[in-house]
């Protein structure tokens, strides 16, 4: 990145932060390493405009306890945004955008009936509640569990009145509920606990770059993490090393502090199939080689719940879960076998 480019980058993320936040972070730092708090300020002004992370992420990523050689290693926003232009033919994104688009492209992998009311009629939805006492019924353009609503098809007295409110509602989205592995319903039982699961295509070979799983709290019918669940970074094997952190409560957990779940050393059944899962999924459409899967653990083995453009690339590089202090950069470049690109 440009000098100038750097600049701006800086200039803007101070104008639109606030000096009190990064000052009040600061201080919180302080508490838990005892550096002094002016350090830790000028270092996370220092770093905003070194590595164009922003405050939180300095603090989310521990850098200042990171060495210096290692900071370099992190991936920013900058490179996310780079290697998707670099990996992805963005005007296929409607196939993982939509997610009615998704399911019919995807459908050797997810595992579950499903029904597109833009595609089909009110008898056709009647005849479906019928056939499934449980559904899900989401917009095909939501994000983040926005707009999901469960349904006890039984409990439902008329049917096609339902079938005018999602329309109305653009709930378009109708999704047998998945039966998830009893192993994962200890995690947390009320919802479906899912695993993103990013991949990149290049040169033609897919290759999985980490893997995060989520819980719900309580008694939400999603996972989400921007819908007060929990996250934590998946090991190798499927095994979970480290706490769960909420971004709701800003706390991290080694057990689910509704059902008292001891979280460390849980391992994830049959997350070696997951993982061919993915693999295999990414290789259907090549073009879109940058993507964040979403996949559930059924009682008949891993499945597709949804893909996401532009993964995120923060959680797998928080602190909670990185004691070696190693960004994503080395991860990315061993496979790309050059630098990572930037904007």
């Amino acid at each position: 990145m440009k000098a100038s480019t750097k600049r701006s980058v800086f200039l803007s993320r101070v104008k639109s932060g606030s000096v009190k936040r990064m000052l009040s972070l600061a201080k919180d730092t302080h508490k838990e390493c005892g550096k002094p708090t002016l350090w830790i300020f000028l270092d996370m002004a220092y770093c905003i405009a070194r590595y164009s992370i922003g405050y939180q992420e300095y603090r989310n990523y521990g850098f200042e306890t990171t060495p210096l050689k290692n900071r370099k290693t992190y991936m920013n926003i900058h490179n996310n945004i780079a290697l998707t232009r670099m990996l992805v033919d963005q005007s296929l994104y409607p196939l993982l955008n939509d997610k009615g688009i998704f399911m019919e492209t995807f459908s050797d992998f997810i595992g579950r009936d499903y029904l597109d009311l833009r595609k089909c009629t009110k008898d056709d939805f009647i005849a479906f509640a019928k056939s499934h006492p449980v559904v899900f019924c989401k917009p095909c353009d939501g994000f983040g569990g926005i707009g999901i609503d469960k349904l006890v098809t039984a409990e439902i007295d008329d049917l096609g009145k339902k079938y005018d409110e999602l329309m109305a509602n653009e709930q378009y989205l109708i999704d047998e509920a998945i039966r998830q592995h009893e192993t994962m319903n200890l995690l947390c039982p009320s919802c479906v606990n899912t695993i993103r699961m990013v991949t990149i295509v290049y040169e033609g070979k897919p290759h999985l770059i980490y893997s995060i799983v989520r819980m719900g709290m309580g008694d939400s019918v999603v996972d989400n993490a921007t819908s007060g669940g929990m996250y934590t970074k998946v090991d190798d094997t499927g095994k979970l090393n480290f706490p769960c952190f909420c971004d709701k409560t800003g706390l991290t957990y080694t057990r689910h502090p509704m059902t008292g779940f001891d979280i460390i050393g849980f391992q994830i059944p049959q997350y070696q199939q997951a993982i061919d899962l993915v693999l295999k999924a990414a290789m259907v459409e090549p073009r879109l080689g940058y993507v964040g899967w979403d996949v559930a653990i059924s009682e008949n083995g891993p499945v597709l719940t949804e893909g996401n453009t532009i993964p995120g690339y923060d959680m797998p590089q928080s602190a909670s879960w990185n004691p070696d202090r190693i960004g994503m950069k080395v991860k990315f470049e061993e496979i790309l076998g050059t630098k990572m690109p930037s904007i």
